[in-house]
C-alpha cells in the first residue's frame, strides 16, 4: 500500500502540472498547516519539482484561535519542513483571538472570517516569493464532503461539482487522492506531520459534516463516494454549458466604477441567465467582505424584475446594489449601513465602493516617490503582517488622540457631527488600534496619529472619500 500511494501521488502530481500547464521556471508556494494533507503536498511537489521544473516555497499562516504551544509547534514544524526541502518560508498570524472576537462581534461566521485573512495573507506571500500558483492540500475526501454539505445547503447545480481544482492561481493538485492514501505516502516517507485538535471540534460546520454525516449517509449508501464522482463531473458539464450559453450574450459592459447594461438586453436573457450575469458581478470584486456564497434567495427577483417604466433600486444587499434609470441597470458596489453589522474591509489592493448610497471611498497603492509620502493625511502603510483595515465604528471605541484617550463619541459630538453619519465615517486601522478618523467628508475633520511605520512598509495606499455625484479629478 505504502509503495502504491508514493506511485499514487506522484502520478496524480505529474498529470495535474502537465495539463495546467506549468511554465518552467515558475514557483509554486504550497499553503502548509503543518497537517497530513499539506505536507503530503509539500513533499510530493518537492520530489518532482526538479524533474517538472518549478520551484517552490511554503506558508503557514495562524489563525490565532488554538493555544500559542499548539500554534509554536506548528509554526516550528512548518520551518523546519521548509529547511528540510530546502524551500523558504513565509508565516503569518491574526493574532491571538482577533478572528473569533470580530465574528461574534460582527455576527460573522468564523470559517469564513478566517477563510479570507488566511487567503489575503496567502497572496501576499505569494507576492514576497514570486510564486506564480498557489497550492492547497484539499483531496477528494474534501471534495466529497464539501458536496454533501452544499446538497443540504440548496447550492445550485453547478456548486455540487464540489472544490474546483482551480480558481485563478489557487491550484490543489491532490483533488483526485483519498485521505489513506495520504496517510500512507507520509509513512512511507518516515515523514511526521501535525494534529491540529481544532480538527475534532463540531462547532466547526465541516468538522460536523465529518464526523456525523458522511458516517450515516456511508451506512445507507456504502457507494456513494463514486456515485458523487458522477454528481462532481455533471456539475462541471452544467458549468460549463451556461458559462458559454452567457459568454455571447452577457449584456454588463464596464462603466465607471460599475457596470450597466440595456434594461431591454437583460430582460431577452432566459432568467437562469439573467441570474448568472449579475451573480458574475460578485466575482469581480463586487461582494461584501466575507461573503463567498450568494444565496438563491437573494437573486430570486431578477426573476420578474420591475416594468421598464418602474425606476429605482430593484436589487441591493451582499455589498451590491442595482438600480433602473432611463431604460438601463446599473450595477455598483454598495455597503447597507447596518447598526449592528456596520463594514469592515482589509486594505491590500484597489477597492471602490459606496456607504450607504452616500459616499464613494477608493483605495489605491502609491509609489513611495518620497521618504516623508507617508506622512500625508491621506496615505498608509500597510505594516509587516498586511494589517490595514477600513471599517465602521463600534461600540467602545477610542483613539489615543492628542491631548489623551478619547472615545469617538465624545470626538463626534465636538465637531458637532449628525447622529445619522458617525457610523458611516471611515476609521483607519493598524495593529488592532484606529489610526485615523476620516470624518472631513462627513462634516467633521479627520484625525490622524503619528504613525512611527509611516512610509516604511513594502505597500503604501492613498485613500479618498467624496459624496457620490461630486467626483473630482483627484477621485476620477
Amino acid at each position: 500500500m505504502k509503495l502504491v500511494a508514493v506511485k499514487s501521488i506522484h502520478a496524480e502530481l505529474r498529470n495535474f502540472f502537465r495539463a495546467l500547464p506549468l511554465s518552467r521556471g515558475e514557483k509554486i508556494l504550497v499553503a502548509v498547516s503543518g497537517g497530513p494533507d499539506s505536507t503530503a503536498l509539500a513533499v510530493g511537489l518537492a520530489d518532482l519539482r526538479e524533474e517538472l521544473g518549478f520551484g517552490l516555497g511554503l506558508a503557514y499562516y495562524d489563525h490565532g484561535l488554538r493555544s500559542d504551544r499548539e500554534a509554536r509547534e506548528e509554526g516550528a514544524f512548518v520551518r523546519a519542513l521548509g529547511e528540510s526541502l530546502g524551500a523558504p518560508v513565509e508565516t503569518g498570524g491574526a493574532g491571538a483571538g482577533f478572528l473569533r472576537d470580530t465574528a461574534a462581534r460582527e455576527k460573522k461566521s468564523l470559517e469564513a472570517l478566517a477563510r479570507g485573512f488566511r487567503y489575503a495573507f496567502l497572496y501576499e506571500a505569494a507576492r514576497r516569493l514570486s510564486c506564480g500558483f498557489i497550492a492547497l492540500g484539499h483531496t477528494r475526501t474534501d471534495r466529497i464532503e464539501t458536496q454533501i454539505f452544499r446538497f443540504f445547503q440548496g447550492s445550485a447545480p453547478k456548486a455540487l461539482g464540489g472544490i474546483p481544482s482551480r480558481r485563478g492561481r489557487v491550484i490543489r493538485p491532490l483533488l483526485g487522492v483519498e485521505r489513506s492514501c495520504i496517510t500512507a505516502f507520509l509513512e512511507s516517507r518516515g515523514q511526521g506531520f501535525c494534529m491540529d485538535a481544532s480538527n475534532q471540534d463540531t462547532a466547526f460546520l465541516r468538522n460536523h459534516v465529518r464526523q456525523r454525516l458522511v458516517p450515516a449517509v456511508a451506512e445507507v449508501f456504502p457507494g456513494f463516494a463514486r456515485a458523487l464522482d458522477a454528481v462532481a463531473e455533471k456539475s462541471r458539464l452544467y458549468g460549463d454549458f451556461v458559462k458559454k450559453s452567457l459568454a455571447g450574450k452577457n449584456p454588463w459592459k464596464a462603466s465607471g466604477g460599475g457596470w450597466e447594461c440595456s434594461f431591454e438586453e437583460f430582460m431577452e436573457l432566459h432568467p437562469l441567465l439573467r441570474i448568472e450575469s449579475v451573480y458574475g458581478l460578485f466575482s469581480r470584486g463586487f461582494a461584501a467582505r466575507g461573503e463567498k456564497r450568494i444565496p438563491y434567495s437573494f437573486l430570486r427577483p431578477l426573476l420578474r424584475p420591475p416594468a421598464r417604466k418602474t425606476e429605482g433600486v430593484i436589487l441591493q444587499g451582499r455589498g451590491l446594489v442595482v438600480r433602473l434609470r432611463k431604460g438601463r441597470l446599473i450595477a455598483e458596489k454598495d455597503i447597507v449601513l447596518n447598526q449592528k453589522k456596520g463594514y469592515f474591509y482589509h486594505i491590500n489592493g484597489n477597492l471602490d465602493f459606496c456607504i450607504a448610497g452616500q459616499m464613494r471611498v477608493k483605495t489605491e497603492e502609491v509609489l513611495p516617490v518620497s521618504t516623508g509620502m507617508g506622512a500625508e493625511n491621506d496615505i498608509f502603510s500597510m505594516d509587516k503582517g498586511g494589517g490595514l483595515f477600513l471599517r465602521s465604528r463600534r461600540p467602545g471605541d477610542v483613539i489615543f488622540a492628542p491631548g489623551g484617550r478619547k472615545t469617538l463619541n465624545k470626538l463626534f459630538s465636538a465637531w458637532k457631527l449628525a447622529e445619522d453619519l458617525r457610523d458611516l465615517v471611515p476609521l483607519v486601522q493598524k495593529n488592532g488600534k484606529i489610526l485615523a478618523v476620516l470624518a472631513a467628508p462627513f462634516g467633521g475633520k479627520t484625525l490622524r496619529l503619528p504613525d512611527k511605520e509611516s512610509g516604511t512598509g513594502e505597500k503604501l495606499f492613498r485613500i479618498r472619500i467624496h459624496k457620490i455625484g461630486e467626483e473630482s479629478e483627484q477621485t476620477k
